[in-house]
């Protein structure tokens, strides 16, 4: 009976930020995105915990939404972030899970602090080799501003608008 609501409100929730923020801040869209019950589930952040980091959301933010992989400068190094990003990336990501208590209200993401890594996180020279300490349920927005200081994300979707918009 739960799963008869969950998809159908998932969806609404996902289409409301992506109508809310189409023609806004895509920075801020992504990190709304980031925490939303639907990408949690589709991209198994609602499974990433301390103890077992799931890299796909991470990964994605990467490759897909952001940075873009750029080319290949060694195994597993990309001049745009290297898979010690994605492991990195993916422990900043913990501890996001879905509230689904009240189901035919509303359903939310919550940050549950003993299922978060906590520990430091030390991203590659590809983002400066910045630091993240533990910020708790702060420590995606962190991340985000980081990702979106990078030149790389600015061209990435930039090239993906004119691809789409310009390109045949």
């Amino acid at each position: 009976v739960v799963a008869d609501f969950v998809l159908p409100l998932e969806m609404y929730q996902y289409a409301r930020i992506l109508e809310e923020y189409a023609i806004g801040n895509f920075k801020e869209m992504t990190k709304a995105i980031t925490i939303n019950p639907s990408m949690l589930r589709y991209l198994n952040g609602n499974e990433n915990i301390r103890q077992a980091p799931n890299e796909n959301y991470a990964r994605e933010l990467l490759e897909l939404f952001t940075v873009g992989k750029g080319d290949l400068a060694g195994p597993g190094y990309y001049t745009t972030f290297t898979e010690q990003d994605v492991r990195e990336v993916s422990r900043i990501l913990t501890g996001w899970r879905i509230n689904i208590l009240d189901i035919a209200e509303k359903l939310e993401s919550v940050f549950v602090p003993f299922a978060h890594d906590s520990g430091t996180k030390v991203l590659s020279e590809r983002f400066g080799n910045t630091t993240i300490n533990n910020g708790g349920d702060q420590e995606y927005s962190q991340l985000i501003d980081i990702i979106f200081q990078q030149d790389a994300t600015a061209k990435y979707i930039c090239r993906k608008l004119y691809r789409y918009f310009l390109s045949s």
